[in-house]
């Protein structure tokens, strides 16, 4: 199986100022803020190069929320972690139900994202 990281999500207090901040130092290219079905704002920072910096809006917590990975195939990624016994608490699926996203714990309760290329 391929994976691929994509992206680290960081829980940031001013969204605004964190776009700034990669901007100003590493060059970053910021996607539009746009926001999520929770309610807060995310963008996402390109740095030539590298995964993207997913910034995510947050009043109290600052950090790493997640990993975000891609894999040529969901469906037989799922199927490979259950049997091996991971801890899946979400899935996301596109209008005609297909899987598309699993989030999983690592052992030190970090969240990866999983999913199908866009």
């Amino acid at each position: 199986m391929h994976y691929e990281l994509e992206h680290v999500a960081v829980y940031c207090r001013d969204i605004n100022e964190s776009i700034k901040f990669y901007e100003k130092f590493f060059g970053g290219i910021p996607t539009a803020i746009r926001r999520g079905a929770a309610g807060y704002g995310f963008c996402f920072i390109k740095i030539d190069g590298s995964p993207s910096i997913q910034l995510m809006e947050s009043s109290g917590q600052v950090g790493i929320h997640h990993y975000g990975f891609v894999t040529d195939d969901i469906e037989q990624v799922t199927r490979d972690f259950q049997e091996k016994g991971a801890e899946i608490i979400r899935e996301n699926r596109d209008p005609a139900g297909k899987l598309t996203t699993i989030f999983v714990k690592d052992p030190n309760g970090l969240e990866l994202e999983i999913r199908c290329p866009r």
